[in-house]
């Protein structure tokens, strides 16, 4: 029953609160107004004793007619409690710092559980070893923290000139070692074994680390060892050089470069390498250089054993010039055999240019440059000069030069005054032959010439002249003394490309239409075929170019190797060929049309301008100019038409 009087008095409040008019018609007592006068008091004077109302008492149970839920007042403040959790609050932040210090000092003075301080790493070696050994590498680990350090690896960094001491011997730069996990108070020992190289006395610095990680925690930790240095003491390579101290510019110098083993073992894949100056220029050697022409590769050299290399070079330089040759040898790089991976010994021989006693000028063709382009099908004139430098006379002079390449032929050749030996090639000049050589005084000159008529069977076409002068002169001490000169030239046959065209109607690859002769008014169209034919050499970055008149349009219909490309504004047609090999011949078909008006009346119009072709002789590296002839409308008569029949008549 309790149940349903408080749904009524429910469903009463809900239309007091939102039913329109309700109250109206309800016997509802309000509470009215009281008109109670007050005197206000003007000054502090004026204040009088005021007697305070009493105020009402609250009804013990709540009359929600007379007093609606919102006008309840709130409950006075507690001070007692407000100062409790003040109290609370501080407290709370003093064990805060209390905790943050004790951490603080725990984790400073290295009691925690994990710390890099507990974790040792040491790299331990011998201090010096013979190059090309294998060296046994020491590295201690120690995990002194109270928990297992996890994904450890051992990080080497080695020096140039490691290797491994497998049977690859690869180069060694940095090597990573996984340790996996190291348990707490564990201790290992790490060895490896590598195989160093050096020079005598060169130091080498090795380096270890340790990476890894720690239970629930996703950083890399690190922990360094103190490099060690290890000593080459011994180098299984010496290597040693002898040739002349002093020389004359125009010279050739003989260089002897020994390479001695001292191991005890096999040494296998020695690089030798030269580094020579700007005043040598390398001539021939034997061995023949494996690479370049200062780089040789020695498969193998026996204990106690030696490998001898001899080098020639041609000296040019200023008088008192000093220069040196630095020579190296060791051991290559595994990913290339020609690289220097480390050098286990190293030599320098160095020469003095002198004032010669000869001077001796090599020119072709009067050109004395040393290097000498001829062009193809030309003959070659080589001329000697010799001149004696000494401030006394000189006697019995000999010259000898030696014209080698593949265009020389003995039947090609033209002596003026000398005598060809079949046999070594070599044409002499001597006393024998010539009177003017038994003496030649202070500043006087010598002249030999003889002429090369090429070989035109040949694709590719050089030659060069070795000259050697000897002469006798007497010294202070009246002993004969042998007096050298030399000099070395060459000259090479730049390539010749033939160019040629034609033009033609309906008999080359596109149909052509229209009147032959040409009519006014009368559209005509015309095949130009332009060929290019390769010489001796071969061609790059050929090109061709060629300009059509104005009264001839192109149509864009055309065939051949490379790329073509038409400027219209400039009316130019570019043929980029690109290689044209020797021999080779490469061509070009276009197709034009030809509107003729009354101002070619009765002419013999171009159709096509001079074709232009420009490349560089890829042996002798000089430019190639060749050209053709414009084409006009004029057919040739070898392809049935008649005479004249590129004359512009009017139309029929």
């Amino acid at each position: 029953m309790s149940g349903i009087k408080d749904q009524k008095n429910i469903a009463e409040l809900r239309k007091r609160l939102y039913e329109r008019d309700y109250l109206s018609d309800q016997n509802t007592d309000r509470h009215q107004l009281t008109e109670a006068s007050m005197d206000v008091a003007r000054g502090w004077s004026d204040v009088k004793e005021v007697k305070r109302m009493p105020l009402p008492v609250a009804p013990a149970t709540p009359d929600f007619e007379n007093n609606p839920p919102n006008t309840v007042a709130p409950a006075p403040v507690n001070s007692k409690r407000r100062s409790i959790r003040l109290i609370a609050i501080f407290a709370s932040l003093g064990i805060f710092l209390i905790v943050a210090i004790i951490s603080s000092i725990y984790l400073f003075f290295g009691t925690n559980q994990i710390s890099t301080k507990n974790v040792n790493i040491s790299l331990s070696a011998p201090v010096s070893v013979s190059a090309g050994e294998v060296v046994t590498l020491q590295i201690g680990l120690s995990n002194q923290n109270t928990v297992e350090i996890q994904s450890a690896n051992l990080i080497l960094n080695y020096p140039s000139g490691t290797k491994t001491s497998d049977e690859q011997a690869r180069d060694l730069f940095e090597e990573r070692i996984p340790i996996q996990n190291i348990a707490a108070g564990e201790a290992l020992n790490v060895p490896v074994s590598v195989i160093m190289f050096g020079e005598e006395n060169e130091e080498k610095e090795i380096k270890a680390s340790i990476e890894y990680r720690v239970i629930d925690s996703n950083g890399t930790f690190f922990k360094e060892a103190a490099p060690i240095i290890i000593k080459i003491n011994s180098s299984p390579l010496v290597i040693r050089a002898t040739s002349l101290e002093k020389i004359s510019s125009g010279q050739e110098l003989d260089v002897k470069i020994i390479v001695q083993s001292n191991a005890s073992v096999v040494q296998r894949n020695v690089l030798v390498s030269a580094s020579f100056p700007n005043s040598f220029s390398f001539v021939s050697s034997k061995p023949d250089p494996d690479y370049a022409k200062n780089e040789w590769l020695i498969k193998e050299i026996q204990p106690n054993s030696s490998v001898e290399i001899l080098v020639k070079g041609l000296i040019n330089g200023v008088a008192d010039e000093r220069s040196e040759i630095k020579l190296s040898a060791g051991t290559p790089r595994s990913d290339n055999q020609f690289i220097m991976g480390s050098i286990l010994t190293k030599a320098d021989i160095g020469y003095t240019i002198e004032r010669p006693f000869i001077d001796v000028t090599v020119t072709i063709n009067n050109d004395s440059d040393g290097n000498v382009t001829v062009n193809t099908g030309d003959e070659a004139s080589v001329t000697m000069l010799v001149k004696n430098t000494l401030n006394e006379s000189i006697y019995d002079m000999r010259v000898e030069a030696t014209p080698k390449g593949n265009l020389i032929r003995d039947n090609l050749l033209e002596i003026d005054g000398g005598l060809l030996d079949s046999n070594t090639n070599t044409i002499t000049w001597e006393v024998s032959g010539q009177s003017n050589l038994e003496e030649i005084r202070p500043g006087e000159e010598r002249r030999f010439t003889f002429t090369v008529n090429p070989d035109p069977n040949q694709t590719t076409g050089s030659f060069n002249v070795s000259t050697k002068v000897f002469a006798r002169r007497l010294n202070e001490t009246s002993a004969s003394e042998e007096v050298v000169g030399t000099a070395v030239s060459e000259a090479r046959y730049s390539t010749q490309v033939l160019v040629r065209s034609q033009l033609g109607h309906s008999d080359g690859l596109f149909k052509d239409t229209g009147p032959i002769p040409p009519q006014v008014d009368s559209v005509t169209t015309y095949t130009a075929t332009i060929e290019v034919v390769g010489g001796t050499n071969d061609v790059s970055d050929a090109v061709l170019t060629t300009t059509l008149p104005q009264y001839i349009t192109w149509m864009d219909n055309y065939d051949g190797p490379g790329t073509v490309e038409y400027n219209p504004n400039l009316k130019q047609i570019k043929w980029t060929i690109g290689l044209l090999e020797a021999k080779a011949s490469k061509q070009l078909q276009m197709q034009l049309s030809f509107l003729p008006t009354r101002s070619e009346l009765r002419r013999i119009p171009n159709v096509v301008g001079t074709q232009s072709l420009r490349g560089i002789d890829r042996f002798t590296e000089a430019q190639i100019k060749s050209e053709a002839s414009a084409l006009s409308t004029e057919l040739s008569t070898e392809s049935g038409f008649s005479l004249g029949n590129g004359n512009v008549v009017n139309k029929e």
